[in-house]
């Protein structure tokens, strides 16, 4: 059996082949099956994809601390490897292709956040006959490129949901805040978000479901990842008077600088958030001002969920942070990649992106199911679900779908 390493450009997971050793004679040990993920482990971005790493991190130890994926029959341990994109996609594709021609790996998960960067990564699928399967990427551009050329991108699957997810979700939450008495005044909305696929694709699909309310969009914003001084485009709002504004950032950075300056600038719109408030930092890092914020998708609630709460004792444990919505995303897309493998018992490309064109695997984000037409996880109820959350006395509480709420909609403070 091969040593398992750790340097500074690589980490390794390899939990569990020790024991594993004790057990195996090493004429009969396997070649471990390989793993390479490609995310954003430094840059404005680097929370979650450190976050989802972690997720990994653990799914991998408890496969390996069961003897691993089986193999031709053999039970077979499993490496991780990591690579940095630094957010950015040329480094995220060269990190790629460094994992594939030196580390012979069997199966690519890239990239594990950015949209942008899988957009890049997903050439490489049908170049070098490599099963890949992205994480938490969403942008519906990556699903039409599939749906366009179903034989080019046989071997890539979307792990997460599409961008109008995000949008029906807003739009539906709105809704349901609309009829406890909310009432605008010009049917206006407003978007500030993140220059990347994720925030100009969900931007745009939260804007056509409200277009087709007779909603017009008086400013859509965009400033670059990371990004912190939010005045200018605050005091355009301020003179806009949206009814609605909506922000998308996957930078908890750029979200507490917002709601803090939305709060000092007194804008008076109904404010509607997207990914940024489900990191665990965010309400440290925003204090008073996030009180009010309305925001999807709240999909990890260690708080009431009992599952959910297991898992952010082991992160503790293990890590000396609390859970987030990343480390559970990255624990249940390690365990779609590694339960194909085990199901596929083979280490071909093609057997493996069978099986994961049948998985039904539930984890604690929720069901993967792929739509055989675009390779993309089905979002849903009994999918993967997008509930909406309000922060109310500094804890997020659920206020929809109903069948899901812990709690109501309460009038936002600048709107009281």
């Amino acid at each position: 059996m091969k040593d398992i390493t750790l340097n500074r450009r690589t980490l390794m997971v390899g939990a569990g082949v020790s024991a594993l050793s004790l057990t195996i004679k090493p004429s009969l040990a396997a070649e471990p099956v390989k793993i390479g993920v490609v995310a954003p482990l430094t840059g404005p971005a680097a929370n979650s994809g450190i976050a989802l790493r972690q997720g990994m991190e653990i799914a991998a130890a408890e496969w390996n601390a069961k003897g691993g994926v089986t193999i031709d029959g053999q039970k077979t341990p499993v490496t991780v490897i990591f690579e940095d994109s630094q957010s950015r996609p040329e480094v995220g594709v060269s990190a790629a292709q460094k994992m594939i021609n030196r580390d012979k790996i069997d199966l690519l998960i890239g990239e594990a956040f950015h949209s942008s960067v899988t957009i890049a990564l997903m050439e490489l699928a049908s170049q070098f006959k490599l099963p890949i399967l992205s994480g938490e990427p969403v942008s519906t551009e990556i699903s039409k490129k599939i749906e366009a050329d179903p034989e080019k991108y046989k071997l890539f699957w979307k792990g997460d949901f599409n961008s109008e997810a995000y949008g029906e979700a807003l739009h539906d939450v709105y809704k349901d805040i609309a009829a406890t008495g909310f009432k605008p005044k010009k049917k206006t909305i407003a978007f500030v978000v993140e220059d990347t696929d994720y925030g100009r694709s969900n931007a745009e699909m939260t804007a056509d479901l409200f277009k087709k309310d007779g909603w017009n969009v008086v400013a859509l914003e965009t400033v670059p990842l990371g990004h912190a001084d939010f005045y200018p485009q605050l005091t355009k709002m301020r003179s806009l008077q949206p009814d609605v504004l909506v922000s998308i950032f996957t930078s908890v950075n750029s979200g507490a600088g917002l709601v803090k300056q939305f709060q000092e600038l007194g804008v008076e719109a109904l404010h509607l958030a997207v990914y940024y408030p489900l990191r665990s930092e965010f309400l440290d890092q925003a204090g008073s001002a996030a009180e009010g914020l309305v925001w999807v998708p709240m999909q990890f609630d260690a708080a009431s969920n009992k599952d959910h709460a297991q898992f952010d004792k082991l992160v503790k444990q293990k890590y000396n942070t609390g859970a987030s919505s990343d480390h559970a995303f990255g624990h249940g897309i390690m365990n779609v990649a590694l339960s194909a493998i085990d199901s596929a018992g083979s280490r071909d490309a093609n057997k493996i992106s069978d099986a994961i064109g049948k998985t039904k695997y539930t984890g604690l984000h929720g069901t993967w199911v792929f739509d055989p037409k675009n390779h993309t996880a089905k979002a849903g109820p009994e999918f993967i679900p997008l509930p909406a959350a309000q922060i109310q006395g500094g804890k997020n509480v659920v206020i929809w779908p109903q069948q899901r709420a812990s709690g109501k909609y309460k009038t936002q403070p600048n709107l009281q």
